[in-house]
């Protein structure tokens, strides 16, 4: 014969084992969750820093590109300003080469005129110095008088020259009107011992002068008139 087992009901244990499974399993969620959202905030506070640090550097290379920029600016005007230098120190190089080629013509002159007075007495058309100018078929003359005497009395003469040359119709002469370049050059001159005229002749195109005939006629002697003649000079063109 079977036996009746009669079991009491425990309302409250079950719903107390309930309440711990729940607070548990929400506890274990829980945790879960807030594991995994953490490391979100984690992985975009990274991000962030990250970022960030990108920033900086990309703004650091910036500033580095554009001082750089600046610097090449500043080298390249630099290396401009010191070919204009080099420029105009050969320019003026070229000029004072110029000038002591003039200068040591000119004094080549005066030395000539200097060992040649010692042997001349009276008036003398003592030498005659042309070079040229930066225009073509301008030329600057310098001529030279001298009159070797006793006496300190002043002399009177009146000037005058003519240029030989040639020009496509052939032998041509020009007389020191035609060719005087700039003020009018003064033709009668009082002197003593040295006297010198300058000035500058101004040759029509085409015109190659080959010689320069000078006359000087003294006032107040029985030969009044001087000629020298002139081969002009192959450096001076």
């Amino acid at each position: 014969m079977s036996k009746l087992v009669v079991k009491k009901h425990r309302p409250l244990e079950i719903i107390l084992v309930v309440v711990v499974f729940s607070a548990v399993f929400s506890t274990v969620v829980w945790s879960l969750l807030d594991t995994t959202h953490w490391n979100f905030i984690k992985k975009r506070l990274l991000q962030s820093e990250g970022s960030r640090l990108l920033w900086e550097v990309n703004q650091s290379l910036e500033a580095e590109n554009k001082k750089l920029t600046e610097q090449v600016v500043m080298l390249e005007r630099s290396n401009q300003i010191d070919n204009q230098v080099v420029v105009r120190l050969q320019s003026d190089i070229r000029t004072l080469q110029d000038q002591v080629y003039s200068l040591k013509g000119e004094l080549e002159f005066y030395q000539g005129i200097m060992s040649s007075t010692t042997d001349s007495k009276g008036l003398n058309v003592q030498g005659l110095h042309i070079e040229s100018t930066d225009q073509q078929q301008l030329y600057r003359f310098k001529l030279v008088l001298t009159n070797v005497a006793k006496s300190d009395r002043v002399v009177e003469v009146t000037m005058d020259m003519s240029i030989e040359g040639m020009n496509e119709a052939g032998t041509k002469v020009l007389s020191l009107d035609e060719v005087i370049a700039g003020s009018e050059l003064k033709r009668d001159i009082k002197f003593k011992n040295f006297e010198r005229i300058e000035g500058s002749l101004n040759f029509p195109e085409g015109f190659k002068p080959l010689r320069v005939v000078v006359d000087i006629r003294q006032k107040g002697i029985k030969k009044p008139t001087i000629q020298k003649i002139f081969e002009w000079p192959a450096n001076a063109g």
